[in-house]
Parts: C-alpha cells; structure tokens; sequence
C-alpha cells in the first residue's frame, strides 16, 4: 500500500473523506478530531494538501498559491495568509508509520477486556473492547489498545507507567496489538506529535516504516 492510500485511512479513522479532488468533509464525528482548514502531508516523494470544504474561493485559491512554494515543513506563507484574513490558527505537526510485517506473538501479553477490572483501574477502559497488556505485581503496567478503529485500520494508543519504562514492555504490547489488528484483515498505524521523541524512539526500537508526516491547520 502506498502512502498516500495510507494517509487516506488515517483520514477516514479520523471522520473525514477527500471530495473533490483537493477538499476535506466532516462525514462522522469523532471525539479530539476537529475540521482542519488545511492539511498538508509529506509522503515518501511528493507534497500534497487538503483545504476544508468550507473555505471560501478566494481564500482557498491564496493558500493553493502559496501551498506550491512552501518548503515542508516551514508553512509561515499560509500562516501570513490566514493572519491577513484575521484568522487564528493553531498547527499540530505530527508523523505515522505502518509495521513492516505481521509480528511474531508474545505470550506473555495479555489480551483483556476493556471492561476487565485491571483495565479500568490503568484507565484504557475508555477505548476498544481488546487491550494488549503486561502485568507485574498482579497489576498492569504497560498497554497498547486502538485509540481509533473501523473497518479497514487502527491507530494505537500505548501508555507505560513511569516506573517500568526503559523495559521494552511499550515495545512488546504495541507489537501484540498490531498483529492483532493485522490477523483481522485491517491497517495498524502508530503515530505521534513530531515533538515527542519517546514515542519516535519507540517507532525506531519496533523499526516501523515512515508512512507521511502530516501538518494540519485549524481554527484556534
């Protein structure tokens, strides 16, 4: 699968779907996910961008312009543009990656329900019905669940508790469930804030594969 089919199921995991060619629309809603007026994405060779399909002919037609000169990730041009619209905007700039291939199981990770007792007190109750998990001391230490799923792909959300870092136990409960997710027939993907070194240290240590970074522009 190529990246950009990739970042097309991101954006459908997200509510969102591609119309028109070159315009986003809001098709479900989903809870933290808001309307970008512009998403820019990075792919492996190539530089594409995404305008809400709200957003006005001429102000559409300015950030187009301006879109085919910019330098990713420095998109100070469309900033000055919305600026002289009178438009505060904020920018989340993050990364996605796919597994490379189906990882081998780990039997020492759990399988629990969400509504498992050990869940609800480490607090991934709140997502999928499957949470991979390491326990130590009869309590769960390290979990990785789908912080977003539907029919085609995830997206992990893995928390290890401060104390059993630097463990290799985020590693192993990541690994359980994308093979999971793999097994179902769908995508996984692993994504982060570009600032947040720990979860791209993590992405190196399970040597997954760049998929596209993304740069999304929304109202403040």
């Amino acid at each position: 699968m190529q990246p950009l089919a990739h970042l097309h199921l991101q954006l459908r995991l997200e509510g969102k779907e591609i119309v028109h060619g070159s315009f986003l629309r809001e098709v479900e809603a989903v809870p933290g996910e808001e309307m970008p007026l512009m998403l820019i994405a990075q792919l492996a060779r190539s530089l594409v961008a995404y305008y809400d399909e709200a957003l006005g002919r001429d102000l559409h037609e300015a950030l187009a312009a301006s879109f085919v000169r910019i330098e990713f990730p420095n998109i100070d041009p469309l900033r000055d543009i919305l600026k002289k619209q009178n438009l505060q905007c904020g920018v989340g700039h993050y990364k996605t990656y796919v597994f490379p291939s189906i990882p081998v199981p780990d039997e020492d990770v759990l399988c629990l329900s969400r509504h498992d007792k050990k869940v609800k007190e480490f607090g991934f109750d709140g997502f999928a019905e499957q949470v991979y998990a390491v326990e130590q001391d009869d309590k769960i230490v390290s979990a990785c669940v789908s912080a977003r799923e539907n029919g085609t792909c995830g997206e992990a959300w893995v928390y290890t508790a401060p104390e059993y870092r630097q463990q290799g136990f985020a590693q192993r409960v990541v690994s359980a469930w994308a093979g999971s997710v793999i097994r179902a027939g769908k995508v996984p993907l692993y994504s982060h804030k570009i600032e947040n070194t720990a979860s791209a240290n993590l992405a190196g240590r399970l040597k997954l594969h760049p998929a596209f970074e993304e740069i999304a522009i929304s109202r403040a």
